[in-house]
């Protein structure tokens, strides 16, 4: 995705030649902001990733930051992605001891700027990425004893169905649509349909009474994609090949089923604290950009960007950050170092885990459920990959046939 930006409109382009680009108003940005606060104000642009643009909030005069920043979503995602960040970020300020932005206000649908926007609280502090090389390892370690601490605090949160969050008019929050991949207009600038997820897809979206439903949502959206826009999907994603689409349906077929008996509907970390709510909050990632620190201390100051949260099956929560994973590892990343240093914040880190959760509920959970995170991470990716995946998807099939629901050992 690309982006084209003015004194007073900025715009969300696409690669498609001829797909039109999403544009908004910065000066109305300007004046809703303004009007939030009870100040005036201006924007200066800080970030822009694929999906959001983020702007600082700066004093008239420009002289001071004001603290506050406000992100303009993307149309690419769901219309209630924004309510979801708002209710999740909320929901976890309400219910740990987690530093979230404060929200000082938001607006969806149709509104002045046009596109959905959030003003938040700026956290003070550092994104650790932008100091990891340079940080001491002591200071590291102390990072890490903090996310240890922060992600045991969301696992104890539990919920009966899956899903994601979302404000009720009563003031609580409740479980609703999830806001996943599968369900976005475009990924990484390319648009994979030009309209908005229709009622058809959006049946899928949960939520979700079981972990074979929460799992098999992506892959029935994925079929439904494919059934309603296969001529586009064989010209734009599959170059006309039309064997190459067969094999991907017919796997995603076999991993359909593979959803209802590879995980099943199995708590893999009993006893739970509450019979039936075998449901946690999954953050999309422990990604080092997203986590706030005090770089003189090493401790976390906040987490920022809640947009793909979600009420998953406990064993999908129970994960290891991935820039703490060997870059070798299928969950693994070359973010967060050397091999070497990996290995020695890791140890920490379930050290830490341990000592927060003495039941050891999340470790049985991260263990028990690895092979299952494998296939949950998958679930993303589109028709010509999974016809790519034929074999791995048959030895899980081999494998669920001689071990029963629950069983553990790797294939």
């Amino acid at each position: 995705m690309t982006s084209e930006e003015t004194d007073r409109c900025s715009t969300f382009s696409y690669d498609e030649e001829d797909a039109t680009p999403d544009s908004f108003s910065i000066s109305k940005l300007e004046a809703a902001v303004g009007e939030c606060l009870s100040k005036e104000c201006i924007l200066v642009k800080m970030a822009e990733g694929g999906y959001h643009k983020v702007y600082e909030v700066l004093s008239a005069d420009a002289s001071q930051s004001l603290n506050v920043v406000a992100r303009v979503a993307a149309p690419a995602f769901p219309k209630d992605k924004v309510e979801s960040e708002v209710a999740t970020i909320q929901y976890i300020a309400s219910h740990t001891n987690i530093h979230t932005p404060r929200v000082y206000g938001w607006e969806t649908d149709i509104n002045p700027v046009g596109q959905d926007y959030v003003i938040l609280e700026k956290i003070r502090g550092v994104s650790a990425s932008e100091v990891w090389d340079t940080l001491p390892m002591v200071l590291k370690q102390v990072t890490v004893s903090d996310v240890a601490g922060h992600i045991i605090q969301l696992f104890r949160l539990r919920f009966e169905i899956g899903g994601s969050l979302y404000p009720a008019h009563d003031g609580k929050i409740f479980v609703g649509p999830i806001v996943s991949t599968p369900f976005y207009r475009a990924l990484d600038g390319i648009i994979r349909f030009h309209e908005p997820v229709d009622d058809g897809l959006a049946l899928y979206r949960g939520p979700f009474n079981s972990a074979s439903a929460y799992l098999r949502s992506s892959i029935d959206a994925e079929l439904y994609l494919v059934d309603r826009h296969r001529q586009h999907i064989l010209e734009h994603e599959l170059d006309g090949d039309e064997n190459r689409l067969e094999l991907g349906v017919r796997v995603l077929k076999t991993a359909l089923h593979l959803s209802s008996v590879y995980p099943g509907d199995v708590c893999v970390s009993e006893p739970l604290t509450s019979p039936g709510q075998q449901f946690s909050l999954r953050m999309d990632d422990f990604r080092l950009s997203n986590i706030m620190i005090d770089e003189e201390t090493g401790h976390i100051t906040g987490l920022i960007d809640f947009e793909g949260a979600t009420v998953a099956p406990l064993w999908d929560c129970a994960y290891l950050p991935r820039w703490l994973q060997d870059s070798s590892e299928w969950d693994g990343t070359h973010e967060g170092g050397s091999k070497k240093e990996k290995e020695t914040l890791r140890n920490l880190f379930l050290e830490k885990i341990t000592e927060n959760d003495p039941s050891g509920e999340w470790m049985r959970a991260s263990e028990r459920g690895r092979l299952f995170r494998e296939f949950s991470d998958r679930l993303s990716f589109n028709v010509g990959v999974w016809a790519h995946l034929e074999e791995w998807v048959d030895e899980r099939m081999e494998w669920v046939k001689s071990h029963p629901i629950g069983g553990y050992t790797s294939p």
